[in-house]
């Protein structure tokens, strides 16, 4: 075991004290103090390597696999630590390029105090892209939050901190930690260690995230949680995630209300979550109408050969000039052939489908019609048949 104190009187001037990476400079603040972030597992220093802005990274406590997480980046009994007045020992660092950037829990707590909806948009649409990837494949982070994602000024998104991660040649191990208990499945122990230890995490990031685009007042009602928004251990009574479904039903965002849903697993692996983000992650306009299908009680599109729409509704009707009424929860909407939701009808118990340019809808038992912009119309007293289901 090391301690900060060490590594700081180490870095304070590293001079002939690495192995083979030669003379490194640390960088500085404006009032001349070591740049470095500690974690519970290590330490990160800003450096100077020739010519280049690198991190640094040190370890408090020993840490498993880190030759088969960080590769070549690892350095062996690269830097002498003093351990006392005349005392030391060499210890391992892990080297690599500096990410320039702020942590997404910092540029997010910002962009939801300024209200700034644009930049929340473009953070949860980067995070899905992201966690897209990352719950497809067959690794893990293993500590997955949004203290360990760096923004970039270019708004592309990096992971750091990578020691818990989990390879498939760690199968059958014990998890090295349990991540971050505020962003982690409670239901998780140490016998889990798998490719789906960054599901729940991701799911709650992405869920966070699109609630605050719609809503960024709602990051102030819930600064108390455990963690972005939401209290695992309370889900699904948390208000916070009642309150994320009901925004995501009104908007008619069927995606991330599945992604949402999907906390509530008693699992640590979310089943369908990568389909989701994925399709999330991509509007593509479909030239012409696909056809209605149900797949496990909902409702999508597909053509012959493929899978337009994925099946996210309660219910649905075939498209007809361009528009197709679905309902999410207990809200009607009416979508694109991309899945865009252009129409909504709160507080109607049933619609029918677009007809001459207008779509005939019930609302506390009054019968309207609406047009392609959502205006209303009285309409004189007909025998007509709503599908409520």
């Amino acid at each position: 075991m090391h301690t900060l104190r060490q590594y700081l009187l180490t870095l304070e001037d590293p001079r002939g004290l690495t192995r083979t990476l030669g003379p490194v400079e640390p960088c500085r603040d404006a009032s001349g103090k070591l740049q470095y972030a500690a974690g519970n597992s290590a330490v990160v220093f800003r450096i100077r390597h020739r010519g280049r802005l690198c991190s640094l990274r040190c370890y408090l406590r020993p840490m498993r696999h880190l030759r088969e997480i960080y590769g070549e980046r690892l350095l062996e009994r690269e830097l002498y630590l003093f351990t006392g007045p005349e005392t030391g020992e060499w210890v391992d660092v892990v080297v690599g390029d500096w990410i320039e950037g702020r942590t997404l829990q910092e540029i997010l707590t910002e962009a939801a105090t300024e209200g700034d909806r644009e930049r929340l948009a473009s953070l949860s649409d980067a995070f899905d892209r992201l966690a897209a990837d990352l719950v497809a494949d067959d690794r893990a982070h293993g500590d997955l939050k949004p203290e360990n994602i760096i923004v970039s000024p270019d708004g592309s998104l990096h992971l750091i901190d990578l020691d818990a991660s989990y390879l498939p040649a760690f199968a059958s191990e014990p998890s090295p930690e349990l991540g971050t208990a505020a962003f982690q499945h409670p239901a998780r122990t140490a016998a889990d260690f798998d490719a789906s230890l960054d599901d729940f995490p991701a799911a709650l990031i992405s869920t966070a995230l699109h609630v605050l685009r719609l809503d960024p007042a709602v990051y102030d009602r819930y600064r108390d949680a455990d963690g972005l928004l939401f209290t695992p251990a309370r889900i699904p009574t948390d208000p916070a995630f009642t309150e994320a479904l009901a925004l995501f039903e009104r908007h008619g965002c069927a995606a991330w209300y599945r992604v949402a849903q999907l906390m509530c697993a008693p699992t640590l692996r979310l089943f369908g979550l990568a389909e989701l983000l994925g399709h999330a992650t991509r509007t593509v306009p479909f030239d012409g109408e696909p056809e209605l299908f149900v797949a496990n009680g909902r409702w999508g599109y597909r053509t012959q050969t493929r899978v337009v729409i994925p099946p996210l509704y309660d219910a649905g009707f075939d498209f007809t000039e361009g528009l197709a009424a679905v309902r999410l929860g207990r809200t009607w909407h009416f979508i694109d052939s991309a899945g865009r939701t252009r129409l909504s009808c709160p507080g109607c118990e049933a619609v029918k489908p677009f007809r001459r340019g207008r779509a005939l809808i019930v609302r506390n038992g009054r019968r309207l019609e609406i047009d392609r912009t959502g205006r209303e119309f009285d309409i004189l007293p007909q025998i007509a048949i709503f599908a409520k289901e």
